[in-house]
């Protein structure tokens, strides 16, 4: 027994305390090797702030790495978006170019098969004239209905013929100036909201 801890035992059989108890009593007094003074406290406080300020600095200078590595990340990230849309927008107007090209073409096909067509009738129709002016009365009545009934299958021809031509530039119109936003809005979901 260390000297506080008999010093208390004996006080407590002076005062009438059965020994037991007595021993019982003073067994749960804390030696004093095992009590904490001023010294040890203040130890331990200096100690803890140090301890204390090495992990705040350890945090400060991990949260700068972090910090510098996510603005990299970040320029990174928004360099390729712009490379992205700049290769996006040569790739577009590439593609517009062809298709306007490509419907002027059409456009002159068409034109040229016209004037062809309307050259050949009028060719035609001249050598029938003369035909028609050689012959008799009842030939010229039925040429004349004859060429009335192939004026009107040409016209009818041509109706059609410019009726497709009008719904291919309606369908070109519309698919120039319909796919470019569809084709930002694409870019725009493949980037900001990847699968």
């Amino acid at each position: 027994m260390s000297l506080i801890v008999s010093e208390v035992y004996e006080a407590l059989i002076e005062a009438g305390v059965p020994e037991g108890k007595a021993k019982a009593a003073a067994a749960a007094v804390p030696a004093v090797e095992h009590l904490a003074t001023r010294e040890d406290i203040a130890g331990l406080e200096q100690s803890t702030k140090a301890d204390f300020a090495k992990l705040e600095q350890s945090t400060k200078a991990e949260v700068a790495k972090v910090e510098r590595s996510t603005s990299a990340d970040i320029a990174k990230l928004e360099h390729s978006f712009k490379a992205d849309i700049a290769k996006l927008e040569q790739s577009t107007k590439a593609d517009f170019a062809k298709l306007e090209q490509s419907t002027k073409a059409e456009v002159a096909k068409v034109e040229r098969s016209t004037s062809a067509d309307i050259a050949k009738l009028e060719h035609s129709f001249k050598a029938d004239f003369a035909k028609l002016e050689q012959s008799t009365k009842a030939d010229i009545a039925k040429l004349e209905q004859s060429t009335r009934a192939d004026i009107a299958r040409l016209e009818q021809s041509m109706k059609a013929d410019i009726a497709r031509l009008d719904k291919r530039v309606a369908v070109l119109s519309f698919a120039v100036f319909s796919l470019q936003p569809a084709i930002l809005a694409l870019l725009v979901k493949l980037v900001f909201f990847p699968a």
